[in-house]
């Protein structure tokens, strides 16, 4: 029988392996972007998120890291884009069961270190294997992958976009960054180097999107320069208090700058921010010398007016410095009457507008006056680059297919839609959520398998994520507990159930309500008594009719826990 050409072509096709990219973080925070190709593993970021309204008690979330531990021999290198918490806060979790090669900037390896410093990691510090990578450094060999990498702007120096060369052709990872042309620290964007690395073409364009909502460019952060002289200027005696995003180090730059000219010496207030001064400082970042920084808990003693206090807590965070300040809570802080806080980060990011208006009041109520951008003219500017830039990077790339991230699903979507614009085919763009494949096979792609993930959640140590649906259930709708008397040596059930309440009605002012409840038990303990007692089976009854009996009632649904009380 013969075969012909397209045939043997197809049997290839079908032996060799596609290039997998899989999205397992949410791509806003909590990064974590998989390259595998055959027996090869290589992992981009790896960052945690912030929880939600609904995640009561969770201090933060890390991505899934089971795929990456059950595949741990076919794991190569984690490379991480840059250093922000929600693209490498999580690494310590992952170093705990995965020993792997890092690849990093000297920022994000310090970054990292300070985290393996506490004590739930300080065990693990001395196996870490860290490689310094960066625009200099090279191309890094990992079984089928050739990695390698170009600086990008963005609000924390020594940003990279990643090179991925594969045996199906070149990825370009680019997390977070903007176009800016004056930057305070880094180098400009090399726009000419990116042309130079996509001449030969581009598989696939993995891009920041978070922007893509936006119109124009975003302005470049020389455009600060000149706020903080004037704010220096308008307030020369006035207690000064300036909070940032603890990683923004060209804004603390410009702050500090500013504050010695103006006389002032510099309080870096709140363990974050203390931690990025310290490590700034010691890479070079923050070329001041000593004299500049005063210890926090030399401050009181000093005249105000000669200060500037670098305040964590910008995005109104319980328990961090502005918090406790705005509290009167703060130990080494007493609050001046007309004292002046000034928000220096971004405006009102989702979900912390509640907490930075809390403290802001907190903060007048106190007798201080707030500058934020509703009442102060350029006070921040964003570090995620605009349609202009996104498009400019795009066109540059010219890929064959587009993987919009680091953007909400509207924003991926604007992106999306941004591109199509432009005349790009929309099956060439893929929007994918938590857990979604992509897989490239002889240059074409296609949606692959989705992969299972589940989050991790940490309230000082890892938590369930049924302890989580509790606690929600529990701060919306409270308990409703049923005791029933089980004598201990015949393990007879009683027939009259006693009931006990939080958080959802009280009982002394229900009683009809109660005394339904209390029926409806006692009359399927005497049903059920000819079954043997099987008190497992008796306790799940109970607890599903009474949840049925309280929603019918009142149209809410508490925890519903069956007690055995012992007589």
């Amino acid at each position: 029988m013969k075969i012909s050409l397209d045939q043997i072509n197809t049997i290839s096709s079908d032996l060799k392996p596609p290039l997998k990219f899989i999205a397992v973080g949410d791509g806003v925070t909590k990064n974590l972007s998989i390259y595998e190709y055959g027996n090869d593993i290589i992992a981009v970021d790896y960052g945690i998120g912030f929880p939600g309204v609904d995640d009561v008690g969770v201090d933060f979330i890390i991505p899934d890291m089971t795929y990456l531990v059950e595949n741990a021999s076919r794991v190569k290198g984690l490379f991480i884009s840059h250093a922000h918490a929600d693209h490498f806060g999580a690494v310590p979790h992952l170093i705990k069961e995965l020993n792997l090669p890092i690849y990093c900037s000297k920022l994000t390896q310090a970054y990292i270190k300070n985290m393996l410093d506490e004590k739930q990691f300080k065990n693990l510090k001395d196996g870490v294997k860290f490689h310094e990578f960066g625009a200099n450094t090279g191309v890094v060999s990992l079984g089928a992958f050739k990695v390698s990498a170009f600086n990008v702007n963005h609000s924390v120096p020594g940003s990279l976009g990643i090179v991925i060369d594969t045996p199906e052709g070149r990825v370009v990872h680019i997390a977070d960054f903007k176009i800016d042309a004056t930057p305070v620290i880094d180098p400009p964007m090399d726009l000419g180097k990116l042309a130079d690395i996509c001449k030969n073409g581009v598989l696939c364009l993995v891009s920041d999107s978070l922007g893509a909502r936006s119109k124009g460019s975003v302005a470049s952060e020389r455009t600060l320069d000149g706020t903080f002289p004037k704010l220096f200027s308008k307030y020369p005696t006035n207690q000064l208090f300036i909070t940032i995003i603890s990683s923004n180090i060209s804004r603390m730059y410009q702050i500090v700058e500013a504050a010695v000219k103006a006389g002032r010496r510099v309080v870096p207030t709140g363990r974050s921010v203390d931690t990025s001064v310290k490590i700034a400082r010691n890479l070079g970042y923050l070329p001041f010398p000593d004299s500049v920084f005063v210890d926090l808990r030399k401050a009181s003693e000093m005249p105000q007016e000669s200060l500037v206090y670098l305040v964590a807590g910008c995005f109104g965070q319980s328990g961090s410095a502005l918090d406790r300040i705005s509290r009167a809570e703060h130990r080494n802080i007493s609050l001046e009457e007309n004292a002046i806080v000034i928000y220096s980060a971004e405006p009102n990011p989702p979900g912390v507008d509640v907490d930075v208006e809390n403290v802001s009041s907190n903060l007048v109520l106190l007798g201080a006056e707030v500058l934020d951008h509703t009442n102060f003219d350029n006070l921040h500017v964003s570090g995620h680059g605009h349609r202009d830039e996104l498009l400019k990077v795009a066109t540059i790339v010219k890929p064959k297919y587009f993987i919009p991230k680091g953007g909400t699903p509207l924003q991926m979507h604007a992106y999306k839609n941004m591109l199509a614009e432009t005349g790009v085919d929309k099956k060439r763009i893929f929007e994918l959520q938590e857990g979604e494949v992509i897989e490239f096979i002889d240059g074409e792609a296609r949606r692959g398998k989705r992969l299972e993930v589940h989050d991790v959640y940490f309230d000082g140590s890892s938590v369930s994520p049924i302890v989580i649906g509790d606690r929600r259930v529990l701060s919306q709708d409270g308990v409703f507990v049923v005791v029933i008397p089980v004598n201990e040596s015949t393990k007879e059930i009683g027939a009259r159930a006693d009931i006990v309440t939080r958080g959802f009605v009280y009982v002394k002012e229900s009683g009809e309500l109660v005394g339904g409840a209390k029926t409806l038990i006692n009359n399927l303990i005497l049903k059920n008594k000819v079954k043997g007692n099987d008190w497992g089976a008796l306790k799940s009854l109970i607890e599903k009719e009474v949840e049925k009996y309280l929603h019918k009632a009142t149209g809410r649904m508490p925890m519903v826990i069956v007690h055995g009380a012992k007589f």
